[in-house]
């Protein structure tokens, strides 16, 4: 079952002539109509924005760390939440061809803290590595986050995340639903960088919003 998940997560890029910057991760959403990305990872201007398509079809297989090629669609933005830090893309051009299998979308009311989800995305893509993670991890709170007044369900995961990560899909398997987006990690700086490591980073939680302000911004 979980194989499926490596056609729907993609790593985001910006495309500068034979070049792409990969910046971050997204998903794809609505019978592969959209994709999904935090918009700190996109930004307001979609000039150059592209995903990158998948390059394996299992989890199993052998990712070669050595391929500097790929294929990729051009995408735009379609939606931009600021407050709660998502855009939905659209593809300028659809590249799903019939029926696209569908993962429901949830929330984080749909789980409870102890259970275990997965987190699909790219960690380090942003510095050049594109390898598609599965990582396992519990919840480990529920909170509030509040931007500009507006306050948003996030869920706290007991685990330590990766530059790139942003936007990973956060599955339920138990559930078969996706339940949030990770955003990123909570870090204060301690002042103290022992080598060039802050070392409150070592000891980061990770933030995921309610995939339910997804379903509200595509009107499901």
């Amino acid at each position: 079952m979980l194989d499926i998940m490596t056609q729907f997560v993609f790593t985001i890029g910006k495309r500068d002539g034979n070049n792409i910057q990969m910046l971050g991760t997204g998903f794809l959403i609505s019978n592969g109509q959209y994709v999904v990305a935090p918009r700190h990872v996109v930004g307001d201007s979609d000039d150059g924005l592209v995903i990158i398509l998948p390059s394996i079809s299992s989890f199993d297989e052998y990712q070669d760390t050595t391929v500097n090629s790929c294929s990729f669609a051009d995408v735009c933005i379609k939606h931009s939440d600021p407050f709660r830090d998502i855009v939905i893309l659209a593809f300028k051009t659809p590249i799903i061809n019939g029926i696209c299998p569908t993962i429901p979308i949830g929330g984080t009311d749909d789980v409870s803290v102890g259970d275990e989800v997965y987190i699909l995305g790219f960690p380090h893509c942003v510095e050049g590595r594109r390898v598609l993670t599965m990582q396992t991890a519990l919840i480990g709170a529920k909170i509030l986050l509040n931007c500009s007044g507006v306050k948003a369900k996030h869920c706290v995961i007991n685990t330590q995340t990766r530059p790139g990560q942003s936007g990973s899909m956060i599955y339920s398997k138990k559930l078969n639903k996706i339940i949030g987006i990770l955003i990123g990690a909570f870090s204060a700086y301690s002042g103290i960088p022992l080598g060039g490591i802050n070392p409150r980073e070592l000891h980061q939680t990770t933030q995921c919003l309610s995939a339910e302000y997804i379903s509200k911004m595509i009107g499901d």
